[in-house]
C-alpha cells in the first residue's frame, strides 16, 4: 500500500522536533523516530491540521470552531477580545476545559493577566497538547499558565471566593459532560468570580432548528446562579455574562 507523502509543517521551539503532515494526521519526528499524533483511550483522539493550525478531534468530531474563521486561533482571540480585558492591571483568569489550550494561551498574552488556571480532565488530551507545537506555552515553567488535571466540576470547588476576574467555559456537548452545565456548577463558578468578573460560555449550535434552544437554557441557568448582562454572540456560538 502506498504511503501518503508528508509535507513539512513546522519545528518545535527548540528545533528538536520536526512536524510533518499528510493532510489527515500530524507527525512528530526526532532522533528517536517518528510518532503519529493520535491515540485511543476509551475514545479516539488525534491532531489534525486545519488552515495551518493543529486542532483536536475526538471520535472524528472537531473540538475547535473553525467555520467562518481564518484559523482556529482567530476564534480564541475573538473570545478573549470579547471579554474586554483591560490593557493594564493584575487579573486572574480561569479556562475550565483546556483542550489544546489556544484560548488559555490567548488570555495569557494580555499584559493585564498575571495568571491563567486551565483545567483538563483527559490524560489523552494533555498528552497530545504536550506534543502539539502550538501548545508549548501551556507548559513553560516560567509562564503565566497553570495546568490542573481533573474535571472543572470538581476543581472549581477548591478555588477561593472571588478568585477570578475572567472565566472561559468551553465544555464538551451536554451529553458528554452534563455536570458542566449543572446549576450547582454555575453557582460554584459564580462564587469563584470576583465582583465585575466576565464570563464566556460556549454552547454551540446543538438543537438549533429542532425546537430546542440550548443558549436560552444555559442563559436561564446562569441567571439563576447570579450572573447578569447575559447575551448570546452568534459568531462565537456562545454566551457572555458578568457578575455585578
Amino acid at each position: 500500500m502506498a504511503t501518503k507523502k508528508r509535507d513539512f509543517f513546522c519545528k518545535s521551539a527548540d528545533g528538536s522536533i520536526t512536524y510533518t503532515t499528510d493532510g489527515s494526521f500530524l507527525y512528530a519526528e526526532s532522533g528517536s523516530g517518528v510518532v503519529r499524533l493520535d491515540l485511543f483511550a476509551g475514545h479516539y483522539y488525534k491532531l489534525r491540521p486545519i488552515k495551518g493550525v493543529p486542532i483536536l478531534e475526538v471520535d472524528g468530531l472537531r473540538m475547535q470552531l473553525v467555520k467562518d474563521f481564518k484559523t482556529p486561533l482567530d476564534y480564541s482571540k475573538e473570545v478573549v477580545k470579547g471579554l474586554g480585558i483591560p490593557k493594564t492591571g493584575q487579573f486572574s483568569a480561569l479556562d475550565t476545559c483546556m483542550g489544546l489550550g489556544y484560548t488559555a494561551i490567548a488570555a495569557s498574552e494580555s499584559p493585564a493577566i498575571r495568571i491563567v488556571v486551565t483545567c483538563e480532565v483527559s490524560e489523552a488530551v494533555i498528552t497530545l497538547a504536550q506534543w502539539n507545537p502550538l501548545s508549548e506555552p501551556l507548559f513553560k515553567k516560567d509562564g503565566k499558565i497553570i495546568v490542573m488535571k481533573g474535571s472543572a466540576a470538581e476543581l472549581v470547588k477548591g478555588f477561593a471566593d472571588s478568585m477570578f476576574s475572567f472565566v472561559i467555559h468551553d465544555p464538551p456537548r451536554f451529553t458528554h459532560a452534563p455536570e458542566l452545565y449543572s446549576p450547582s456548577f454555575y453557582k460554584e463558578l459564580f462564587r469563584a468570580c470576583g465582583k465585575g468578573a466576565r464570563l464566556f460560555h460556549y454552547v454551540g449550535s446543538l438543537g438549533k432548528g429542532k425546537g430546542r434552544h440550548i443558549d436560552r437554557e444555559v442563559g436561564k441557568r446562569l441567571s439563576e446562579a447570579g450572573f447578569s448582562s447575559i447575551r448570546y454572540a452568534p459568531r462565537l456560538q456562545g454566551i457572555f455574562a458578568c457578575k455585578r
